[in-house]
């Protein structure tokens, strides 16, 4: 009788024991109920191994609590970062679209391409009724004034949008390096901390939350090791981290594998490395086209502006929606500074390919010169053929910043052509708008250069436009799409895994009040115990 009270005291101790280290799990949950990346506590309670045998085995020996482990659903956690990365995607790609598509304005025709070359045109159009009249020509040259300076500013904004974005890379790597850092950090303290079943919860909280913000910049790969420890990977095996080790990338305009060709800008771009060497020798690896083929802030900044391959020679061989935007612009200008300088010079009278005499007069019966309509800084004519065919021996990246209309007196504009067929001799008719009338007709044939670097189109120089500014707007429609689907889809994933690891005050103070009545309870048994063994004395005595 007397070993039946004892192990009555001894289970009410265990109980008691259990029930307040229970309503000290609660606490700490309702303490941080308002913490990020905070798990739900919950003790791991089991029946006590049953001592001796035959009755004490069959009457138990109470319970213990065997651990306390976070409420987490390891799928949930990975979908989350997951979802954390393309939501990040969705929000750079929009925010820069958007700035892009600023652009190319639709509804404001005054500083719009597409508006300008309109204008431009109409200017023509209207010349070639009255040749002579000094207002129409002034009109000319103002129209073609703006029509360049707008090509200049557009493509202006683009190279600078691509220039920010290539500016942000070392931002972002220098965020990710500190935060898979921390993420080696935690690793090592856990793998040191956690003796047999019992988890470091806390740390395994800060680690969760690193990792998702690390989802935030770029994403990856995850697997925990028997240590507790979590590698992480890129798409291509690439480790980030490792155990206690994390590897710090790097940006770098010349990595030891060679530059990389130069931006719009006529400057070099970044490479995002890793170097297997040390600082003196360094032995680059590159890693930019994994990264801009993920997600995350730092996917969508090199998808926007422009990944090259080691293999690339120019700007425009880049794959970035800035790049292709930007060559769209560039096919413009060039058409402009080639198809019709040409129509504008008119056939060459002398039948040779070099001294290139143009067959067009202006209003005072004077040839232009070489260029004389669209020209741009620097130019030179190296095979001196008299024609504007030198787009590439400048070393220029693009022309589109550059071009110019090439004049500024509207008694300049060669509207007549001559008709004296003989080379040398030149007879030009009064009122002759005959050559403005070529250069209206180019308006509508297709452009014969319709490719710049990976980018080709087809069509007439304003249905390229037309075509560039529906490019630029459904890009940008999709990604605020985008951003609106993979919002929701992180909120639907974080509300169900706040299901599992979110603290419910409601659920907390139930689980308190069980606690408290289990308790009381087993004060209860220990009084009882008291008295019962207080009787026994008695009688004994």
């Amino acid at each position: 009788m007397g070993s039946g009270i004892t192990s009555l005291l001894d289970i009410s101790r265990r109980s008691l024991l259990n029930q307040s280290q229970s309503i000290r799990v609660v606490g700490n949950n309702i303490a941080n109920v308002d913490t990020p990346g905070y798990s739900r506590r919950t003790p791991v309670v089991v029946s006590a191994t049953a001592t001796g045998s035959g009755e004490d085995a069959a009457f138990g020996s109470g319970a213990d609590i065997l651990n306390v482990s976070r409420s987490v659903d390891s799928y949930l956690t990975k979908e989350e970062i997951s979802r954390i990365s393309d939501r990040s995607y969705s929000e750079v790609k929009d925010e820069l679209l958007s700035r892009a598509e600023s652009l190319f304005p639709i509804g404001d025709e005054g500083r719009s391409i597409g508006g300008q070359l309109t204008a431009f045109f109409q200017s023509l159009e209207n010349l070639e009724e009255s040749p002579s009249d000094m207002a129409l020509r002034a009109g000319v040259v103002e129209q073609g004034q703006r029509l360049t300076k707008t090509v200049n500013s557009v493509f202006d904004g683009l190279s600078s949008l691509q220039r920010e974005a290539d500016n942000r890379l070392e931002f972002l790597v220098g965020e990710a390096n500190g935060l898979t850092t921390e993420v080696a950090r935690l690793n090592k303290l856990i793998a040191a901390s956690e003796i047999g079943v019992q988890q470091n919860l806390t740390l395994r909280d800060q680690r969760d939350q690193t990792i998702r913000d690390l989802g935030e910049i770029v994403s990856f790969n995850s697997i925990e090791q028997s240590d507790g420890s979590v590698n992480l990977s890129l798409s291509n095996g690439f480790g980030l981290v490792t155990g206690s080790t994390a590897r710090n990338l790097e940006v770098s305009k010349v990595p030891s594998f060679g530059a990389s060709p130069s931006g719009l800008d006529g400057q070099g771009l970044n490479y995002v490395v890793f170097n297997f060497g040390d600082e003196a020798t360094p032995s680059h690896f590159d890693l930019t086209n994994v990264l801009a083929s993920g997600k995350g802030s730092l996917g969508a900044t090199l998808s926007l502006r422009g990944v090259y391959d080691q293999t690339d020679t120019n700007a425009y061989d880049a794959v970035g929606d800035v790049v292709e935007f930007a060559a769209r612009v560039e096919l413009v200008a060039r058409d402009l500074l080639t198809r019709f300088n040409q129509a504008y010079l008119g056939p060459d009278e002398d039948g040779t390919a070099v001294g290139h005499q143009p067959s067009t007069g202006d209003l005072d019966n004077n040839q232009p010169s070489t260029y004389g309509l669209f020209t741009f800084d620097g130019v030179v004519d190296s095979d001196a053929d008299g024609l504007p065919d030198d787009l590439g021996a400048n070393g220029y990246v693009n022309y589109a910043q550059r071009i110019q209309f090439g004049l500024s007196d509207p008694r300049n504009i060669a509207a007549s052509t001559d008709l004296d067929a003989t080379a040398g001799s030149l007879s030009f008719a009064s009122g002759d708008g005959s050559n403005i009338a070529r250069l209206l007709a180019l308006r509508d044939q297709t452009i014969p250069v319709s490719a710049i670097g990976n980018y080709s189109v087809t069509g007439t120089l304003e249905t390229v436009y037309d075509t560039t500014v529906t490019r630029v707007g459904s890009l940008k429609a999709q990604a605020s799409t985008d951003l609106t689907i993979n919002k929701a889809r992180e909120e639907q994933i974080k509300e169900l895994q706040a299901s599992v690891s979110g603290v419910s005050l409601d659920e907390e103070f139930a689980k308190l009040i069980q606690l408290q009545r289990g308790f009381q309870a087993s004060a209860r048994m220990v009084k009882v115990g008291d008295e019962l063994l207080s009787e026994i004395l008695g009688i004994l005595s």
